[in-house]
């Protein structure tokens, strides 16, 4: 079933005072995480739930754990 047919997003959550700009996140996840002109984390959104793995494959490369991913049930 895809995100169309579901109406089903994940919202990733950028804690911008924790992210210290490892870049991590951007380099586990391109098409959902990039980094600004000043070194920091930038979250797509709304995620369809078909990149979950993505996701928090890149929220969890964040040493900083500045990063949260949830579905609408969370």
């Amino acid at each position: 079933m895809t995100t169309a047919e579901t109406g089903q997003f994940l919202t990733i959550t950028l804690d911008r005072s924790k992210c210290c700009g490892y870049t991590l996140c951007a380099a586990e996840a391109p098409e959902l995480y990039s980094i600004d002109d000043q070194g920091f984390a930038l979250v797509a959104g709304p995620v369809p739930v078909e990149l979950e793995e993505q996701a928090r494959r890149g929220a969890e490369a964040c040493p900083a754990g500045a990063l949260l991913v949830t579905r609408p049930s969370d």
